[in-house]
């Protein structure tokens, strides 16, 4: 029976220090406007990730590079193609929650239907004349 609470005891004591440790906030990333400050790593990794491959750039294309120290200084607000990024990031989130029909299940933060990518096509700037594809659903029929 002592053997019963103690092996009880260590799985309440472990269950509660995973729970725990899961749900501190990460204070490692300064400067968060617009992403969660409780943000992992890994999703913030993989974010950056995106935006390099969407945008076709590095880094250091909104992130300020410290030439001494040869790193990038993300906190700083000096580039302003970082404060571009976050009003797109704000635009996109608002035309996924408001222009496209999500349910209780999948809603517009899970699924985004406007990406990056939507405009953006792997280069810095979107094109801006648009190319009309011939019986495309979304092309204007002329007579």
């Amino acid at each position: 029976m002592k053997s019963l609470n103690v092996i009880l005891s260590l799985a309440v004591f472990i269950l509660l220090g995973i729970a725990a440790v899961e749900h501190q906030p990460n204070d490692k990333f300064k400067n968060l406007q617009v992403l969660p400050k409780d943000i992992t790593e890994d999703s913030l990794d993989k974010i950056m990730d995106r935006f390099t491959v969407d945008l076709g750039v590095d880094c250091k294309y909104c992130h300020e590079r410290d030439k001494k120290a040869d790193s990038l200084i993300f906190e700083s607000d000096n580039k302003p193609e970082k404060e571009i990024a976050r009003k797109m990031m704000l635009m996109t989130a608002d035309l996924n929650k408001n222009y496209f029909q999500f349910n209780e299940e999948v809603n517009a933060a899970q699924v985004q239907a406007v990406t990056c990518f939507t405009c953006h096509k792997g280069t810095q700037i979107p094109e801006k004349e648009k190319k009309v594809v011939k019986n495309s659903p979304f092309s204007i029929q002329r007579n």
